[in-house]
C-alpha cells in the first residue's frame, strides 16, 4: 500500500484490526505508530501494514507524546500531520449497556484526548457509534466536542462532526458511525461526499450488495484466503437456518439471515466473553465466516487476521471499514492540505475492492 506523499505521517491509537489504517494509507498517510492493547490486534497490525511501522502492544494510559515520537522515529521538532483513532466504544453503543463514563472502556476517551494535546497533530481523526450522540442524554457527546476542540489551555482545533453510514461509501453494509475531524492549521474537511446512493436512477453507483461481497470468494476451508473457516453447527441450528427468510432473525441465536440483494447488517464485534457471532450466509445454513464479514467490511482478502475464532471476528467487528476510511483520508489530503485526490479507482485496486464495483473495471477485465 505505498503512498504517493510520504510526507503525510499518520499517528494510529486503538487501532484494533487495522481498518481505520489501510484507508488512510490508501489516501496518502503513511502509518509511522500503531499501538493498541490486544495482542492479537498488534501482531495483526505487525504482519500486514506497509513499511513495517512500530506497533507497541500497551495499555494507552502508559503512553507518552515523547514515547510516541522515539518510537515513531520523529524529533521534537518533527510535526504529526494525522492522529487517528476511535476510542472503545462498548461503552456508548446502543447494542451494549450504554454505561457511559461509568464503563472502564468510556474513560479510554480521555487518553484520547491526553495524548492529542502532547502531540499536537495538524489534524486529528475521532470515530465512534452514532450513540455517542444520545448517551447520558447528550451529555458524553458534549463533553468529548469540547475536549477535541481544546485539549489544553493553549491548544484549540475547528472541528467538525460528520453522521456518517458507510454503505454510502461503497461498504457493502449499513453502519452508521460518527466522525469528528479536527484541524489546527486554518482549513477543514466541509463535505464527506458519497461514493453510492440507494437509487441508481440518479446517474450515480448503487448500493454495494452482499452478492458484490462475496463475489470470487472461494467455498470455505480453503487456504487461501485467510480466516476463511466457519462455525460446526448442530443439525439443529442447521435445520433453523434453512427455514429462514432473507433478512430474517432467528429467535435463538439473534442473528440475522443476509439478503443478497441488500447491504449486510452491520457487522459485530461480539465480546472477549465468547460473543461476535457472523450473519447468517444468504444461501447456506450457516454462519458467514470472519473472511466473509471481513469482506463485507472491505478488508483486503490479503490482510489476515491473527487469531482464530472470536479473536478474528472481534478485529474485524470492530474496525472502521476501510472504504469509508478512505473517503475521510481522501477529503483531508485535499481539502485541508491541498493536494490532489486519489482516485476512487485507483484506491480500488490498492485496498483489493475492485470486485464490488465491476462495472468500474469491466473493460479491464474484457482486455485480459
Amino acid at each position: 500500500m505505498a503512498t504517493n506523499n510520504d510526507c503525510l505521517n499518520l499517528v494510529s491509537l486503538f487501532s484494533g484490526g487495522g481498518g481505520l489504517d489501510i484507508g488512510l494509507e490508501a489516501a496518502g498517510f503513511k502509518t509511522r505508530f500503531a499501538n493498541d492493547i490486544v495482542p492479537q490486534c498488534c501482531r495483526t497490525l505487525e504482519a500486514n501494514l506497509p513499511g513495517k511501522p512500530c506497533v507497541v502492544c500497551e495499555d494507552i494510559s502508559s503512553l507518552t507524546a515523547k514515547d510516541i515520537r522515539k518510537k515513531a522515529n520523529l524529533s521534537k521538532d518533527d510535526e504529526i500531520d494525522l492522529l487517528a483513532g476511535g476510542p472503545p466504544c462498548q461503552a456508548f453503543s446502543i447494542i451494549g449497556r450504554r454505561k457511559g463514563r461509568a464503563d472502564p472502556r468510556g474513560q479510554m476517551v480521555y487518553q484520547y484526548f491526553r495524548i492529542l494535546s502532547e502531540l499536537k497533530p495538524k489534524v486529528f481523526v475521532f470515530e465512534n457509534v452514532f450513540g455517542l450522540l444520545t448517551v447520558e442524554n447528550g451529555e458524553v457527546f458534549k463533553v468529548v466536542c469540547e475536549k477535541l476542540a481544546h485539549p489544553s489551555e493553549k491548544l484549540h482545533y475547528d472541528i467538525k462532526v460528520f453522521r456518517v453510514n458507510a454503505v454510502d461509501y461503497g461498504v457493502p453494509q449499513f453502519r452508521d458511525r460518527i466522525i469528528i475531524i479536527g484541524s489546527r492549521i486554518g482549513k477543514n474537511v466541509e463535505t464527506l461526499e458519497p461514493k453510492t446512493f440507494a437509487d441508481p436512477q440518479k446517474g450515480q453507483l448503487r448500493y454495494r450488495t452482499v452478492t458484490d461481497a462475496f463475489r470470487n470468494l472461494p467455498e470455505p476451508n480453503e487456504v487461501k484466503p485467510a480466516n476463511h473457516t466457519g462455525r460446526v453447527h448442530s443439525k439443529q441450528i442447521i435445520d433453523r437456518y434453512a427455514e429462514l427468510a432473507f433478512g430474517e432473525r432467528d429467535n435463538h441465536t439473534r442473528i440475522n439471515k443476509l439478503d443478497p440483494n441488500r447491504p449486510s447488517f452491520t457487522i459485530i464485534c461480539g465480546s472477549n466473553c465468547g460473543g461476535g457471532k457472523g450473519h447468517v450466509h444468504p444461501y447456506q445454513p450457516r454462519e458467514v465466516t470472519p473472511r466473509e464479514s471481513a469482506r463485507i467490511q472491505t478488508f483486503p482478502d490479503s490482510w489476515s487476521f491473527d487469531g482464530h475464532g472470536r479473536y478474528a471476528i472481534s478485529q474485524v467487528g470492530n474496525a472502521v471499514p476501510p472504504l469509508l476510511a478512505f473517503a475521510v483520508g481522501n477529503a483531508i489530503r485535499k481539502q485541508i492540505f491541498g493536494f490532489k485526490e486519489i482516485p476512487f479507482k485507483s484506491a480500488l485496486k490498492q485496498m483489493e475492492q475492485t470486485h464490488l464495483f465491476p462495472e468500474l473495471f469491466k473493460k479491464e477485465v474484457n482486455d485480459v
